[in-house]
């Protein structure tokens, strides 16, 4: 948890950072301030000469050659350039202690997210571990799986690249729910965090069809699917 000192100091470096290379991009009024978005992005609002920043508060502890990183690819983007994430931009976010140290905000952000893998049914960590056995999951995969109480939505699970975390519905925890239903649908968004990770801050398209056949039963996992009327 940052200090109101810390907060201050990393949002004064921040604008300073902002300021200094939106004058190379003809801004002479530039403003950043910090928000607690659930995910990570960035916003602004611009005219002629003045831009506002609104920032993802987990780039509040970046360091400076960091957020001079992500303020070029971002005013570069603006005039209609490639803008696109450099090395230490991506190799920062992308790094396994980014996404250990910004998930418990992440899940907590949630407003339907459990912190706890054990459902009233099923346990996600025993479904990853299953993965993991199966050679389809690194040991040091960096995954966590967590239920996603709101059951509006018709979809299996959804991911988040950053935090390496799949939100896995709850329509799912129950007694009846076959475990190779729900370890297909993890190994399934895993796919895609990696490809979305590869792929961050790139000009590259993530690739939406991938291997999903690796996983032996996928197809009577995908009809299980279709029966319970969730979409991947």
């Amino acid at each position: 948890m940052k200090t109101t000192t810390q907060i201050e100091a990393a949002k004064e470096m921040m604008t300073d950072v902002f300021s200094r290379i939106g004058k190379q991009y003809g801004y002479e009024n530039v403003s950043a301030d910090f928000v607690a978005f659930k995910q990570f992005k960035v916003q602004w609002q611009r005219s002629y000469n003045w831009i506002a920043f609104r920032i993802s508060d987990y780039m509040l502890d970046a360091p400076e050659n960091i957020m001079e990183d992500l303020a070029e690819s971002i005013f570069a983007k603006i005039a209609g350039k490639q803008g696109l994430y450099s090395d230490g931009m991506r190799g920062w976010v992308l790094d396994e202690d980014f996404s250990i140290r910004k998930r418990p905000t992440f899940i907590r952000r949630g407003r339907y997210l459990s912190d706890d893998p054990q459902g009233e049914h099923k346990n996600l960590n025993d479904a990853i571990d299953r993965l993991v056995a199966k050679g389809l999951l690194k040991k040091d995969h960096n995954i966590r799986a967590v239920w996603n109480r709101d059951t509006r939505s018709d979809m299996a699970a959804t991911y988040s690249v950053l935090m390496r975390t799949i939100m896995v519905t709850s329509a799912l925890d129950e007694p009846d729910a076959p475990d190779d239903v729900i370890d297909y649908v993890i190994y399934h968004q895993y796919l895609r965090i990696q490809e979305g990770a590869r792929t961050f801050g790139t000009e590259e398209e993530p690739k939406t069809r991938l291997d999903d056949t690796r996983f032996e039963g996928y197809r009577e996992a995908e009809r299980a699917l279709d029966m319970l009327c969730l979409a991947l």
